[in-house]
């Protein structure tokens, strides 16, 4: 067996279908005012090539660097320390933020006309592009948790934050891996709103080989690059000039053929020649947004508009999308909430038979469901904001995916269940409930699907378990050179239906929750047993078992969640925040149907394809391919 067990996991991780590396980078402080320097440790990644960087006073005010929180759940180790919920925001501070906020909740709360409320000057008189640049450059300067909390009001109209959150995270970018000059050329427009930067990443129709159809060409003679390509999915504000930030294919000079493929960040200015606005997607949700094609024809960009290395944009893609997926996830918690908030006041409302529809059991049992599903999505999106403020360059590359994933696959059951409850005018065209799953939908499918998030998370926990548990792999896949490693494990009592632990998680929240901290503990140990099977089963082999590696994403999704949650309910309880008690039995019902899910998707990794019916499945696609479709002949042919 090969010295690393999960260097083939590695290789595949490497570049995903959009060409992204993912690798740890620094963080921003609650309300910095400076620019974040670059991460050291992406610096040193590709071929020894290191950068000089300084960090700033907000950087070395932070705490340490912590062992990540997710990726040690997937090796059964906790750190009970990051129980304790991020307070990262002071006091007076927070009460600064949240008076400045009451104009901006007045004024989306306020019913108005679409194209008022979606005019560019009318957000720049707001402030609300500038909410995270920094105050050297007339931002607001605020971190991570206070720029997700400001932008909340604007997150109430889909059609708008679309494309807020999409200036947001080129503001992110900039501030974490852009070089002064870039920093001083943009990030003034950008707060300013006088430049609205946007996502020109996803293709209609991505190359089979290729990582995008998108290419650059450099001419060493000028210096200049030569762009060329089309991107899709792209949020525009038409008649406003805007910073596309374009992830394009380059090829490496002097090495040809795959070996030499990269991918390269560009800043491409809406203005300049060649760059042209294309036809306006017919998207099924979020009809209100100018969701557009955008054409590039042989631009030409210096060496100022690369962002970080020529070729090596996978390197710095960990806070790109890392962005993306925290601000993206704050607009599937806001239109959850929207669906909740419209639905129970239609059953409050609304009498069938004689009966309040808020007095069903069913109906009672799915509005608390669906407000579980909302509290662990706002848990996870702060606790993660929180680590990025509170520590030094701290890897939430899991958190964040996980945060994504976890909240659109809920926003869009709770976006279908609600269809049962409200009957068959929940689909006439204009109801809350038509409007909220066609926008559901579309945030599902916007950029990441769920399923290459899911595998992610899986390659991504797998990757780190690997290397601790090399070892102890390798030996229970050669049973017969270690008979004392098998024999020490035919010993032990640990076992899927039974977990010991040792983690003491009680110790570290209110008394009230220690049934749900011991829901944690056995899901932890769970994952950690699942994860040594799935790699003495299968070897490197494990990247792909695609079903197995679905079940772990789940397994790894409800334990942050259940995480997440304990640990706010247990802070808003200690410290008397309304309704705390209320906060815990959420908590408590969270860790409870998540303990019970983690326990069945951990047996059926264990039962394996025979016990779990994968194989039955596999075997059935194949004749489905061969017949190109439904094979079954119909139920009343007779056979002579």
């Amino acid at each position: 067996m090969r010295s690393n067990l999960f260097s083939g996991a590695s290789r595949l991780l490497k570049y995903s279908r959009n060409g992204k590396l993912l690798t740890r980078a620094r963080s921003t402080k609650v309300t910095s005012s400076s620019l974040d320097s670059q991460n050291q440790d992406a610096a040193a990644t590709e071929g020894g090539k290191s950068e000089s960087v300084e960090e700033s006073p907000e950087q070395q005010q932070k705490l340490p660097t912590r062992e990540p929180l997710a990726k040690n759940f997937f090796v059964g180790v906790v750190d009970k320390e990051l129980l304790a919920y991020p307070e990262v925001i002071p006091r007076d501070e927070m009460a600064q933020l949240q008076n400045s906020l009451l104009p901006l909740k007045n004024y989306f709360e306020e019913p108005r006309e679409g194209e008022e409320k979606t005019s560019p000057e009318t957000l720049r008189q707001l402030g609300l592009y500038g909410l995270n640049a920094p105050t050297d450059y007339d931002g607001k300067g605020y971190g991570w948790s206070a720029s997700l909390m400001a932008s909340e009001p604007d997150s109430t109209d889909l059609n708008v934050t679309l494309g807020l959150q999409g200036h947001r995270v080129v503001v992110d970018l900039l501030k974490e891996v852009g070089t002064p000059l870039q920093q001083q050329r943009y990030l003034q427009d950008l707060s300013t709103g006088k430049l609205i930067g946007t996502e020109a990443i996803y293709e209609l129709t991505p190359p089979e080989e290729d990582y995008f159809s998108t290419q650059a060409e450099l001419h060493p003679e000028s210096g200049k690059w030569l762009l060329n390509g089309e991107k899709s999915y792209v949020v525009c504000t038409p008649g406003e000039r805007q910073l596309f930030l374009v992830l394009a294919q380059t090829q490496q000079p002097n090495v040809p053929g795959p070996l030499g493929r990269g991918t390269t960040i560009f800043l491409v200015d809406s203005q300049q020649e060649g760059v042209r606005l294309g036809e306006k997607h017919a998207t099924f949700g979020c009809r209100g947004a100018e969701i557009r094609r955008v054409h590039f024809d042989k631009v030409k960009l210096g060496e100022d508009q690369v962002v970080g290395l020529p070729h090596d944009g996978n390197r710095y893609s960990e806070q790109l999308v890392r962005s993306s997926r925290l601000r993206g996830s704050l607009v599937g918690v806001s239109l959850a909430k929207k669906l909740l908030n419209k639905l129970a006041q239609y059953t409050v409302t609304t009498t069938q038979c004689g009966v309040q529809l808020k007095d069903l059991e069913l109906t009672r049992v799915h509005l608390s469901r669906a407000m579980c599903s909302i509290y662990a999505m706002e848990s996870m999106i702060y606790m993660t904001a929180g680590l990025l403020d509170e520590f030094r360059a701290q890897d939430v590359t899991l958190e964040s995916a996980i945060t994504k994933y976890f909240t659109l696959r809920q926003l869009y059951e709770i976006a279908s269940q609600n269809l049962g409850l409200v009957g068959p005018k929940s689909l006439l065209s204009g109801e809350a409930t038509e409007q909220g799953l066609r926008d559901a939908a579309q945030l599902c499918t916007q950029g990441e699907s769920l399923d290459t998030l899911g595998m992610f998370i899986a390659l991504t926990g797998l990757q780190h378990a690997g290397q601790s548990m090399n070892a102890g792999v390798r030996k229970s896949r050669n049973p017969l050179f270690n008979p004392g490693h098998i024999f020490g494990k035919f010993l032990d009592t640990n076992s899927i239906d039974s977990p010991k632990t040792k983690m003491q998680l009680s110790e570290h929240v209110h008394p009230t929750l220690e049934g749900a901290s011991q829901c944690i503990e056995h899901s932890v140990a769970r994952l950690q047993m699942a994860v040594e099977l799935m790699f003495t089963r299968h070897g490197n082999a494990v990247v792909e078992k695609q079903s197995e590696m679905q079940r772990l994403a789940e397994v790894g999704t409800i334990i942050f969640a259940m995480w997440a949650s304990v640990s706010r309910a247990s802070r808003s309880y200690c410290i008397g925040l309304p309704l705390a008690d209320h906060e815990m039995l959420t908590a408590t019902a969270i860790c409870s149907e998540g303990r019970d899910r983690v326990h069945t998707l951990c047996t059926q990794i264990f039962g394996g394809n025979f016990v779990n019916n994968d194989n039955n499945l596999l075997r059935l696609s194949k004749q489905l391919t061969k017949s190109k479709g439904y094979f079954p002949v119909h139920p009343l042919t007779f056979n002579f």
